[in-house]
């Protein structure tokens, strides 16, 4: 199966530690690349597309189920632009999310989007990749995708969404940060604010949050500081609670959770799951899943690298399920 990337073009390419995981990266694209390709409803259809933005030109995928082929516009379609982990690629984050066949059976419409040479202009300092050295603007092509489907498709604005992983997470929440007016709701998997972006997250209206990380993530610390592969550094972030706390502060909400243990449906994978929702939110929800013991990977997914290196995966959830779910309980005012 498909597999996200660790995030491979973040690192100095000069230090012995950056080549190291590299070559751990082009394992993981390999895997990748030889699974299975983004599978969907013959009924339906996948394009590739592209756009110009900036003087750059972009590319896409984009699954569309059979339901939302007809430009039916008393019955618009969600949109859910999903973001590939650092180094990685959009086909590969379709075959290992499985959301083309959520998309099928639900009605909406999946698009995968390619970062700048595998990588998100997340906010963190500008060092590193192209992606942020450039300060791509990729909120902006977020932005763009979502303006060019519903040229060709009836889709539904107030029901736009965005989910990512690692990097993708990242830039998930940067987009919550700087398109609050556009976006219903994001989620982000092994993913947590950056530093950089604490004091520039000024949201211009509730928007739903959902983050999903485990505790003993070795590549996107739990309790905040360094994002490391290796020996090397790849930027600061807050805490997966802060992040947490940071939107509920944002959408009003209490911040004192309601926690609940959920059910540890696979003894055998190690690692349980703990639900923390923040109530009396203002039009929206934030809701943090902790997967305890839980490691830089998608509950339900792959074990695409091994333990030693990106920790467990948890099989009491499925991920890209928990996220439909929660997304579809979300539209804009």
């Amino acid at each position: 199966m498909s597999t996200p990337h660790p995030h491979r073009s973040d690192r100095p390419r000069s230090r012995p530690g950056a080549r190291r995981w590299a070559l751990v990266a082009g394992l993981a694209g390999a895997l990748g690349l030889s699974g299975a390709a983004a599978a969907g409803d013959p009924a339906g259809r996948e394009l590739s597309r592209t756009l110009t933005l900036g003087g750059l030109e972009r590319s896409y995928l984009v699954h569309v189920p059979a339901q939302a082929l007809a430009r039916d516009r008393a019955r618009p379609a969600p949109v859910v632009i999903a973001l590939h982990s650092g180094g990685g690629r959009a086909r590969a984050f379709a075959g290992f999310t499985g959301f083309n066949a959520l998309a099928d059976a639900e009605g909406f419409i999946v698009v995968y989007p390619e970062g700048v040479e595998g990588n998100w202009n997340d906010g963190r300092s500008r060092v590193g990749n192209r992606a942020l050295v450039d300060d791509i603007n990729d909120v902006g092509f977020i932005l763009a995708i979502a303006e060019a489907l519903a040229k060709d498709f009836a889709v539904d604005p107030k029901r736009l969404y965005v989910v990512g992983m690692s990097n993708g997470g990242m830039m998930a929440l940067r987009a919550a940060c700087e398109a609050a007016d556009k976006i219903a709701a994001v989620a982000a998997v092994a993913a947590a604010l950056p530093v950089r972006m604490k004091p520039r997250c000024n949201p211009s209206a509730p928007i739903s949050v959902l983050i999903m990380n485990g505790s003993e993530d070795p590549v996107m610390p739990w309790r905040g500081g360094e994002i490391r592969m290796g020996m090397d550094r790849l930027g600061r972030v807050i805490s997966a609670e802060d992040t947490a706390t940071l939107w509920a502060e944002h959408n009003g909400c209490v911040t004192t959770p309601a926690v609940e243990d959920l059910p540890n449906k696979d003894p055998g994978d190690n690692s349980v799951v703990r639900r923390a929702v923040y109530p009396q939110c203002r039009g929206a929800e934030v809701v943090l899943y902790t997967v305890d013991r839980g490691g830089h990977t998608w509950p339900g997914g792959d074990q695409y690298l091994p333990q030693a290196v990106v920790g467990r995966v948890n099989r009491d959830i499925d991920a890209s399920a928990v996220i439909w779910d929660f997304f579809k309980r979300q539209a804009r005012e």
